[in-house]
């Protein structure tokens, strides 16, 4: 172990890595269930042209879909990015401390802005009251629907904001990785192309509903890069808890 590696692991930090590395193949896996799930789900749709009752059947007929479609992933990667991105600002912290803690903020202020905005369990339990509810009372949980849907289902403009952060936080650190040199130059430099191309999809499927087609191959090319991206984070930070 050099030097440098050597301070990176002051503190007590060696177990700490092994749970950023942890969290990071959790990552891989829950974007490998995601793309099993949406490619076992038929003709992919963006999430606008979804009707209140489409989305009420699909949550009693198949609940996991219907999560999955309505933000389930994206709040699972964020909240495994949180341990992922403390120890990536205790790796950079000496080397780039000023744009390691901005892409760290932004990080975790785009990881609440989203979960907050996100309406994916209201509408699990409006789904629930609906399916149990009198014919004459069913019209209210659909208005009701609609309004949750409005607000924030996923990748539309109501959870935008949430994304824009974590998605700059991201490009920032990988450009900090670049500099920094504790991860190889192509790990960062696949993870700044796989978050960019990820970026123009989140664009194009939350303010051009209509190219969504066209959209999900930026979706799977951004998702297969990311999906390396990780795995080589993981093999790193086991390295660094040696």
């Amino acid at each position: 172990m050099d030097k440098s590696e050597i301070k990176l692991n002051d503190g007590g930090w060696e177990n700490f890595y092994k749970v950023a590395g942890a969290a990071a193949l959790l990552i891989v896996l829950t974007g490998l269930v995601d793309t099993i799930t949406s490619m076992l789900g038929g003709e992919a749709r963006e999430t606008s042209s979804v009707s209140v009752l489409e989305w009420f059947t699909l949550f009693q007929t198949n609940r996991f879909y219907a999560l999955s479609n309505l933000g389930l992933i994206n709040i699972i990667t964020l909240t495994l990015g949180i341990p992922l991105y403390l120890a990536l600002y205790n790796v950079h912290r000496r080397d780039n401390p000023a744009f390691a803690t901005l892409a760290s903020a932004l990080f975790f202020i785009g990881t609440a802005v989203y979960i907050s905005t996100n309406t994916i369990f209201s509408m699990l339990a409006l789904s629930n009251q609906y399916a149990a509810a009198a014919a004459s009372q069913k019209i209210l949980f659909e208005a009701a629907g609609r309004a949750v849907l409005a607000q924030g289902a996923d990748l539309t403009p109501g959870t935008f904001m949430g994304l824009l952060f974590t998605q700059t936080a991201d490009m920032i650190m990988t450009i900090v990785m670049l500099r920094a040199g504790v991860f190889t130059k192509w790990t960062a430099r696949i993870g700044l192309v796989g978050f960019l191309i990820t970026s123009i999809f989140f664009v194009l499927a939350a303010f051009v509903p209509s190219s969504y087609g066209a959209a999900l191959i930026f979706a799977m090319l951004g998702g297969l890069l990311l999906l390396g991206y990780h795995l080589m984070l993981a093999v790193r930070f086991f390295q660094l808890a040696q």
